[in-house]
């Protein structure tokens, strides 16, 4: 099974199919922070990321993950990860490979942060099963909503 699924660098394409597709949890939580032009904002996530990959199944987007360096002369960045609801088909798979995935971002960044919905239960407890610090709500972003600062490693 596990053949199905690949990883490489997204394709604006890719990012733009896999927009059209988001999780309700992350739709909710772009439009919270950013506004309401999903699309852009996911390109932005791309264009921006100093690293970015995709998974697909069979050839069809499931998620995409990456890192913005904040700071030019430290190892500190942003990271993104956006899913569509077809992720939830493959939880198992999807947690094994993330924490791989963060294992592997934690040997080039001392530090990575984002911030996640205060209402999204489901990836709060993913993020703290891969061994993310999660603060208590604040509000954050556009409409001042309540949003959980996570971090990865040590820094700010």
């Amino acid at each position: 099974m596990a053949d199905r699924f690949t990883y490489t660098t997204p394709t604006p394409d890719d990012i733009k199919e896999l927009a059209a597709n988001l999780r309700d949890e992350d739709r909710r939580e772009l439009i919270g922070a950013v506004g309401n032009n999903i699309e852009a904002e996911c390109l932005h996530c791309l264009e921006a990321s100093e690293v970015a990959y995709i998974c697909k199944l069979d050839g069809v987007p499931l998620a995409a993950f990456g890192v913005v360096r904040k700071n030019p002369w430290q190892n500190i960045g942003v990271i993104w990860m956006l899913a569509t609801k077809e992720t939830a088909k493959h939880k198992v798979y999807t947690g094994k490979w993330t924490l791989k995935g963060i294992r592997a971002f934690m040997k080039d960044w001392s530090y990575l942060y984002n911030f996640v919905d205060k209402g999204n239960d489901e990836t709060i407890r993913w993020l703290k099963w891969m061994g993310a610090k999660v603060y208590p709500p604040r509000p954050y972003g556009l409409y001042g909503n309540l949003y959980h600062k996570f971090t990865f490693g040590e820094g700010e």
